[in-house]
């Protein structure tokens, strides 16, 4: 049963400023966990010439490992913070995440450098969804806890492009291992403040037990995926290496799904997707993360193989993109209260279309100002408004302890939406225009427009989708009359 709109007592100044300071913490890690999926890439050349990696394909198993665990273990890591307590798991992610930062900034030969980069996907899996459901936690549902979402929103909108501009001045500066030994200090100091500012939450270990063959089950299916997915965007889809994984992720997932419905205590409770709009906006959060990261990715090899910017110079230029996503975050936050979590991501899914028809109008002899600039800002406009709105609409009307479920359960689809935009979007792309006329560079932008061209559909069906299927009710407004057509909570 959905759990009713909490309408408490006006918090006291102090109060006030003790959740700003959690909300404050809990964005700061989310902002690093985020930070390392790009800071990395900037000191891929600089690692390939130090470890002395034999292919590119195999170099970018220092990305693809942080994805595999990190995506793989989110779900586990939501619901161990549900039945064992939110902050616990939390304090411990962050202390794995410096440890294997450390690790990694140290590592002797290339197969310790990928140990510590797939435990560092582990310790983001067990930050990340603690994370997000200490906050829905914390802040009343409701104009509340969307200021708050809107924030955290901001802050993972921001740290992608952040990470390119910091990798690179770090790389450039101090040498490849910075981009991991600053993690060290911020993953402890967050661990002590966490201590003093944030609630235990959770621990309901001793009502409920762990569902172990669930577990083992999803993690190995999700985990096998990503894999399979980053194998086919290396191999092609035809090579037996992928269709292998991806087989074994399906019998695998089909297997979970069959031992959720018959345990007394399941990893995942299904009555999760009957709340209005968790599972439309669960779809909708894997189809917008699979446009954002095709749409990056293409946008990056445009800027620096056919503009011919630096990777510093590339970072500098999506910075417009990210001051948007900080705009529509905030603008997110301050209406969905009002017009209900679908029509706000129907509009942000919407914009991000009309961002990626303007892109898909990139030329070979373009510039950063006409071909780049209109299209990746609007995109970040509409990305802000879309990530708050899929947020509040994957994790409003829940039981409390469900949360770090729910919480998980999004950033899966985030997640598995990462691997899709990279593997399948640009290998469909590409492959649609690898025997095109003209030279490499014509062939080369003709295959990010189509990319582009591709997005703009995604984004056009998952805005229908989220009129369609995101019908969460919205909350009342900060006055306390009930919104225009909204029904009772509960």
């Amino acid at each position: 049963m959905a759990s009713r709109v909490r309408t408490s007592t006006p918090a006291s100044g102090r109060e006030v400023r003790h959740r700003g300071l959690a909300l404050l913490l809990l964005c700061s890690a989310q902002f690093t966990v985020i930070l390392d999926t790009t800071i990395v890439n900037v000191a891929l050349p600089a690692i390939r010439s130090e470890f002395g990696f034999a292919s590119q394909a195999e170099l970018q198993y220092v990305i693809s490992l942080y994805a595999l665990t990190f995506g793989g273990f989110l779900i586990l890591a939501g619901r161990v913070a549900d039945l064992y307590g939110r902050r616990r798991l939390f304090v411990a992610g962050l202390l794995l995440f410096a440890a294997a930062s450390l690790l990694c900034g140290l590592a002797p030969a290339s197969w310790v450098l990928l140990a510590g980069r797939a435990l560092q996907g582990l310790a983001s899996a067990m930050v990340s969804p603690a994370a997000l459901s200490l906050l829905v936690t914390l802040f009343d549902e409701g104009p509340e806890r969307n200021r708050a979402l809107g924030v955290w929103g901001a802050s993972g909108g921001a740290a992608g492009a952040t990470g390119l501009i910091v990798g690179g001045v770090l790389t450039a500066a101090l040498g490849w291992e910075w981009v991991f030994f600053i993690n060290i200090p911020i993953g402890l100091a967050a661990a002590l403040a966490a201590r003093r500012l944030l609630p235990p939450g959770g621990a309901a270990g001793a009502r409920s037990r762990l569902d172990l063959p669930g577990a083992v089950a999803v993690t190995l299916g999700l985990g096998l995926l990503i894999f399979g997915l980053t194998r086919g965007e290396q191999d092609g889809f035809d090579a037996p290496a992928p269709l292998v994984l991806l087989a074994a992720s399906v019998l695998l997932l089909a297997a979970f799904v069959l031992i959720e419905r018959h345990v007394r205590s399941p990893l995942v409770a299904f009555r999760l997707f009957r709340v209005p709009g968790v599972t439309g906006s669960n779809v909708a959060a894997l189809l917008l993360t699979t446009i954002i990261s095709s749409q990056l990715f293409f946008t990056t090899l445009y800027a620096q193989r056919v503009l011919g910017l630096s990777a510093l110079e590339t970072g500098l230029a999506f910075v417009p993109n990210s001051a948007l996503v900080l705009v529509g975050s905030s603008v997110a936050s301050r209406i969905t209260g009002r017009l209900g979590a679908g029509r706000v991501l129907a509009a942000g899914l919407a914009i991000i279309g009309v961002g990626s028809l303007l892109l898909a109008g990139v030329s070979p002899d373009g510039a950063y100002a006409t071909d780049v600039l209109p299209g990746f800002t609007v995109t970040g406009f509409g990305l802000g408004l879309a990530f708050v709105a899929v947020t509040i609409g994957a994790t409003s009307g829940l039981r409390e302890d469900d949360q770090g479920l729910a919480s998980g359960v999004v950033n899966t689809a985030q997640q598995i939406g990462f691997a899709v935009g990279i593997a399948a979007v640009v290998a469909a792309a590409l492959a649609l225009t690898e025997h095109g006329g003209g030279d490499e560079t014509e062939r080369l932008v003709s295959g990010y427009s189509t990319g582009y061209l591709m997005d703009a559909g995604l984004a056009a069906a998952g805005a229908l989708l989220a009129l369609a299927l995101v019908r969460a009710r919205p909350a009342p407004p900060e006055d306390g009359r009930p919104a225009k057509g909204a029904e009772p909570t509960g």
